[in-house]
């Protein structure tokens, strides 16, 4: 029998969120907050808004924040000079596990051209592609951005659409532990 994917994770609440966590906000326009009084001011200028169940952040900075990882997903146009807002519910945050324990998977959009990470607890996991500790993902999500956004790479191989070509070495570095030099190399020979 299968357990609840919540059995063995930790709950977070207003009292704990901050404390060495991952999450992915969702960006929200800024009259969410209206008439709302910030919970919490922190020291870097950001502001907490607690509900129920999640919390809103208004930051001017997003991803690294002390010991957290916090990303901010959103499509709506910064609306205050550089200050986004984004919401979380509280059951949205994961343990931020240490430097070199595997936690994270990359995600690609390739219509869109974009590339993610994404905790490994993330109910979206298609149990394919590798869980790597966050400085491997970083330096792999560098490597996947230039194959999308380049195409100079590419004329010395051998191929009849760039698209699918590039897809398939993309899915190659996701989906296995081979690097980029030995995907190549296999390719060159």
């Amino acid at each position: 029998m299968e357990e609840n994917d919540t059995t063995n994770r930790k709950q977070y609440t207003r009292n704990n969120f901050y404390k060495n966590t991952y999450c992915v906000f969702k960006g929200v326009s800024l009259r969410e907050i209206t008439r709302r009084k910030p919970n919490y001011r922190s020291d870097s200028g950001s502001t907490y808004y607690y509900t129920k169940n999640g919390v809103y952040r208004l930051s001017n900075h997003w991803g690294r924040a002390a010991k957290c990882n916090w990303r901010l997903v959103s499509e709506i146009a910064i609306e205050i000079d550089d200050l986004r807002l984004g919401y979380a519910d509280w059951v949205d945050f994961r343990e931020n596990l240490s430097q070199d324990i595997d936690a994270y998977y990359i995600a690609v959009d390739f219509e869109q051209k974009v590339v993610t990470y994404k905790h490994k607890d993330d109910p979206g996991y298609d149990q394919k592609a590798i869980i790597r500790p966050v400085d491997a993902t970083r330096k792999l999500i560098k490597q996947i951005k230039n194959l999308l956004e380049d195409h100079k790479w590419a004329k010395y191989y051998d191929y009849e659409d760039l698209d699918t070509f590039r897809k398939e070495i993309i899915l190659e570095l996701v989906n296995t532990n081979k690097s980029l030099q030995q995907i190549r190399q296999e390719l060159a020979q």
